[in-house]
């Protein structure tokens, strides 16, 4: 029974002790989480697990901040990381080139 400090998801009563991550198994009352196919998860553990990756720097583009980021063709990267991969300009509202798997600004992609 639950006398005291419960927590309610899906219409369900849970324990607050009870009621964890289903990634990490941490306690979720009383901070964000998120639900993927009616399981909670820590925002962390979703992001490990759901979020796309970033290109460049290869963490977790979690949209559940408000993070903006650049996708191109199945691709994306964090605005911070979407930069030329020869002389690293931010290319965030520039023109770009595509040369295989990278991402050269106008300038470096005329040299090659």
């Amino acid at each position: 029974a639950i006398t005291t400090g419960g927590v309610t998801y899906q219409d369900k009563p849970w324990h607050r002790e009870c009621f964890l991550c289903i990634g990490c198994r941490k306690q979720l009352s009383g901070q964000r989480f998120t639900s993927r196919e009616n399981y909670p998860y820590c925002l962390e553990c979703f992001s490990n697990l759901y979020a796309k990756k970033c290109v460049a720097c290869t963490k977790s583009i979690s949209s559940l901040a408000g993070a903006k980021y650049i996708s191109f063709e199945e691709r994306q990267w964090h605005s911070e990381c979407f930069s030329c991969m020869q002389c690293s300009v931010s290319l965030v509202g520039r023109g770009f080139l595509t040369q295989r798997d990278d991402i050269l600004c106008t300038d470096c992609g005329r040299e090659k």
